[in-house]
């Protein structure tokens, strides 16, 4: 069994679990709280910080920040060898729990190129990410997964696409991707969520049916709009009580009548290729067939051969 590591989720949890934010709160006037002196403190988290300011000076309206109190955070960061260690800890567990050996672990890391950015024409892809919000430690954990284990580092697409094509390769039941990524749902196969310690099985057709709501619906989370308006619910009932064969002519249908747009089949193929995860070296493309809605005898047989 092979075990297809999404290893940008290795990078980020093990490098932020090895980071900590300290809130430090001064309040410089003499506090009835505190026997009638002035407060300084630091918390773990920033609720705590300001459950304690709401303490000593009630009332948000009646206190200025850097006049009547201060409240900032520092990043401290604990040694390398902790941030690798939880690398370590996190591959053994996801090996154990999927019965997969060392021998069985490939990487998958994504590389600087990612074709999305070209294809997002209605809004920047990613455009509402903190780009500024990434491990201190990155560089070095990725160079060290890249020298421990056979590592897979993409040029043009994203480690989901490789994580993709790699379990279509190798089959459903042979590998098991590890991630906690959602998207990947939309590849037929076994998984295991690394955060949840959960193995699941995605079958074909609920792999197609995330991929048709998803395109409905968008992706927030990566600056994808989809259908104005269309939410998860919405999306659900316009295939309810449709069959697998029937779903992508049903998202074409939805697109050409409640798109608002005249260039309604760019738009939709746009959001399409922005969504797909790939299952072999090309990107999404619908069949020309459904340009014209209606204007054909069989779509169910045209949306059996793409899955």
């Amino acid at each position: 069994m092979k075990a297809l590591f999404d290893a940008d989720i290795l990078v980020f949890r093990a490098g932020f679990a090895a980071e900590k934010n300290k809130w430090y709160l001064s309040v410089p006037k003499p506090c009835q709280l505190e026997g009638g002196e002035p407060f300084k403190g630091t918390f773990q988290y920033k609720k705590d910080a300001i459950s304690k300011l709401d303490r000593l000076l009630p009332g948000i309206n009646s206190r200025e920040e850097g006049v009547d109190y201060q409240l900032y955070a520092e990043r401290e960061l604990e040694p390398l060898e902790n941030a690798l260690h939880n690398v370590n800890v996190m591959v053994a567990r996801a090996l154990a729990d999927c019965d997969c050996s060392e021998d069985d672990v490939e990487m998958y890391l994504s590389g600087g190129v990612n074709f999305r950015y070209e294809v997002a024409k209605t809004q920047p892809y990613k455009a509402n990410r903190n780009k500024a919000h990434r491990p201190q430690y990155e560089k070095q954990i990725r160079k060290y997964i890249e020298s421990k284990w056979p590592t897979t580092v993409t040029d043009g697409i994203e480690a989901d696409d490789a994580l993709g094509m790699a379990q279509c390769t190798y089959g459903p039941y042979e590998s098991v991707i590890i991630s906690i990524d959602k998207d990947l749902d939309m590849i037929p196969g076994l998984k295991y969520n690394i955060m949840h310690e959960l193995n699941y099985d995605i079958t074909e057709e609920e792999a197609w049916k995330k991929f048709c709501l998803q395109v409905l619906t968008g992706d927030s989370t990566d600056n994808i709009p989809g259908l104005p308006r269309i939410g998860a619910k919405k999306a659900e009932k316009m295939l309810d009580g449709l069959d697998h064969t029937q779903w992508l002519e049903e998202v074409a249908r939805q697109y050409a009548s409640k798109s608002g747009r005249e260039d309604w089949w760019d738009y939709m193929t746009e959001q399409a290729q922005l969504i797909w995860i790939w299952r072999e070296n090309k990107m999404f493309e619908f069949p020309e067939e459904l340009r014209e809605l209606g204007g054909y005898d069989d779509i169910g047989e045209i949306n059996a051969s793409l899955l």
